[in-house]
């Protein structure tokens, strides 16, 4: 893997359970905010039975918030700004050794997520990388117009503008697999960040994939290296 990555000159990065590896309670809370988001915008219904049903849309379709959408007709836009409302950032721990590799690396990076700008910028420096991620080049779900990244080239055109490179020096880096079909057939290099549970087999347009952020960090500091 280390002598694929020779060349990288920028890194695209998603956010949520990728620059930062979520838990239990972080995916709890995440569930509890958009169930209280979806009854601030007049969803008629129990909170606990508002948050089962964000679970349960997380886990059919990665985004807690779908269903509200599709069969409650709850406007995405107001949902979504809702949910920043509800959202505590100070459950993410900080990791300084992902911090120091940041430092430690001369790749231009980029943020592309399906969160809130609100809830990016405050995580961005809760786990103490924001120095890395200025105003322009983060890309929030509503900088895109709520385009999916697991079908739109707009957010991946936007980044990739954004750290003025062409994208076979760039790598996308998700947690999840569909939203690097679109970089790959752009033309970037793709990495699926797995946290240990890597699927037993993995599309043709996942070129590469490991643990987590650090470890991806480790090898192309290593790779520019030697």
């Amino acid at each position: 893997m280390a002598k694929d990555l020779i060349g990288i000159e920028g890194i695209l990065w998603d956010l949520d359970n990728t620059l930062y590896a979520a838990n239990q309670e972080i995916y709890d809370s995440f569930n509890l905010a958009v169930a209280r988001a979806a009854l601030e915008c007049g969803l008629d219904m129990p909170l606990d039975q508002a948050q089962r049903m964000a679970w349960e849309s997380y886990e059919r379709h990665r985004y807690s918030g779908l269903i509200f959408v599709e069969e409650y007709k709850i406007p995405f836009p107001q949902l979504h700004k809702s949910i920043d409302r509800f959202l505590d950032h100070t459950i993410v721990a900080p990791c300084g050794a992902t911090e120091s590799l940041f430092a430690r690396t001369s790749c231009d990076h980029a943020l592309i997520t399906h969160s809130g700008r609100p809830w990016a910028l405050n995580v961005l420096s809760r786990i103490g990388l924001r120095p890395w991620f200025p105003d322009e080049r983060i890309f929030a779900f509503e900088n895109y117009d709520f385009e999916s990244k697991a079908r739109s080239r707009r957010p991946f055109e936007m980044a990739l503008g954004a750290i003025n490179r062409n994208p076979q020096s760039v790598i996308m880096v998700e947690d999840t697999i569909e939203n690097l079909r679109v970089p790959h057939e752009m033309g970037m290099r793709t990495v699926f960040l797995h946290h240990g549970s890597k699927p037993e087999e993995l599309p043709d347009y996942v070129d590469h994939h490991c643990d987590d952020a650090q470890t991806l960090l480790e090898k192309i500091y290593s790779s520019a290296s030697g």
